[in-house]
């Protein structure tokens, strides 16, 4: 098998044939800055990339297709990430992922209560896109059901779908796949340590019984919970401890999502309480949008200085504010307190609403208005070479944050145990 091929699972018990103690990063690719970022960082860190696409980000568009990068389905999606690898000159395995794949996992299947066949038909074709496109890595999450359900229910819509990939992935002569099990939602029923073991037993007795793959991962809910532009959750490592140990006593790692703005003590602790992997996915986006919207005021200083004529400007701060308003889900992200104003408050309060274009903007990259706007943005920094290359200064910001959560999940040559 070539290192380029070689399946999560292995590389992980190559590491710990190695001793080698870490926590993988997955990232959550909300545009092709952040995308080019992790292959930067990856190139420097020597470490494997890990993309994680949900399939409200990334689908076929026959079921609605996603909201990321001109509403890319699975093969334009696998496309662009090949070519930016080979663009940055990246070398080694790389991860594709579906994150949270499965029935119910669009809000319109969740919202319209759509039934078990007629959710599980649906994730199975989008599954089969997945697998033919490339993922090589896939999260099989049926625990969004609206509709009554029992942990039996869960385990053997799991089974089902991870047999029905099998088949697909033989069935296009594609080699074997990573699968990734359990959810961190705690609508999902996997968050107390008894019912979380008892999903893994009957799941990997069930998988062994049908001559199945086992799962290289289980997510659970490790105290985590993501809000605007924090982490509002508690980071408890004491359960996170426990539940790494539990799936490990069943030959699995331990996956934690909702990673995003921990801080740097708890991400030290990751590596030593046995966390297999991490996804972070909106904090690379907020960073990529900030630095935007630093540029921005870079621009509105010449503007008020008189070297630009206004009409000149990008106007992308104000594009930001108003279209992320309009054109993303900024409600669910909402804290408590927030939650409480009324619409009229928030939409009437300028702090809050840049608070939103921070936090949503990466929803709205792909507009038209301000795709040109960036792109005069951009011209205007670069014409007055008031900061490095405008577009470089981007990527850098968001590679620096990708980096953050290398260097403390100590990743750094992880990809050096796969010559050894």
């Amino acid at each position: 098998m070539k290192i380029s091929n070689i399946l999560l699972r292995d590389f992980v018990a190559k590491l710990k044939e190695n001793k080698k103690q870490c926590t993988l990063l997955g990232v959550g690719p909300v545009s092709k800055v952040v995308i080019t970022a992790a292959f930067l960082a990856c190139k420097k860190y020597d470490c494997p990339p890990i993309f994680v696409a949900s399939r409200n980000q990334v689908d076929l568009k026959s079921l609605g297709h996603g909201y990321l990068m001109g509403a890319m389905d699975q093969y334009k999606f696998v496309e662009l990430i090949n070519h930016l690898q080979k663009q940055v000159g990246y070398e080694g395995p790389l991860y594709i992922c579906r994150d949270h794949g499965g029935p119910w996992q669009r809000n319109i299947e969740l919202d319209e209560k759509y039934p078990v066949k007629k959710a599980m038909t649906i994730a199975k074709e989008s599954f089969k896109a997945d697998i033919e496109a490339g993922f090589n890595y896939i999260h099989i999450d049926p625990t969004k059901c609206p509709l009554p359900f029992k942990l039996d229910d869960i385990c053997n819509w799991t089974v089902e779908l991870i047999k029905y990939c099998e088949q697909t992935r033989k069935s296009l002569s594609k080699g074997a796949i990573d699968y990734e099990v359990g959810t961190e939602d705690i609508q999902g029923g996997l968050t107390t340590k008894d019912t979380f073991e008892s999903f893994l037993k009957k799941l990997t007795q069930t998988l062994q019984a049908e001559n199945l793959p086992q799962p290289t991962c289980v997510v659970a809910q490790t105290g985590t919970l993501l809000k605007i532009d924090r982490n509002v959750g508690r980071f408890d490592k004491e359960q996170t401890k426990q539940l790494a140990q539990t799936a490990a006593k069943y030959g699995l790692g331990l996956k934690e999502h909702n990673g995003d703005y921990l801080d740097a003590e708890s991400c030290r602790l990751h590596p030593r309480l046995g966390v297999t992997a991490m996804n972070v996915a909106p904090e690379f986006g907020l960073v990529e949008t900030e630095a935007c919207l630093h540029l921005a005021d870079i621009e509105s200083k010449i503007v008020g200085r008189g070297r630009l004529k206004p009409q000149d400007a990008s106007n992308l701060r104000e594009l930001f504010i108003n279209l992320t308003f309009t054109n993303s889900p900024w409600k669910k992200w909402l804290t408590e307190d927030l939650k409480k104003l009324p619409t009229s408050k928030i939409e009437t309060d300028p702090e809050i609403r840049l608070l939103i274009a921070r936090v949503c903007g990466h929803y709205v990259y792909d507009i038209p208005q301000v795709i040109e706007a960036r792109k005069k943005l951009y011209n205007n920094i670069n014409k007055f070479k008031l900061a490095e290359n405008a577009e470089t200064f981007v990527v850098e910001k968001v590679r620096d944050s990708i980096e953050f959560y290398m260097e403390h999940f100590l990743l750094k040559a992880v990809n050096a145990v796969l010559k050894e």
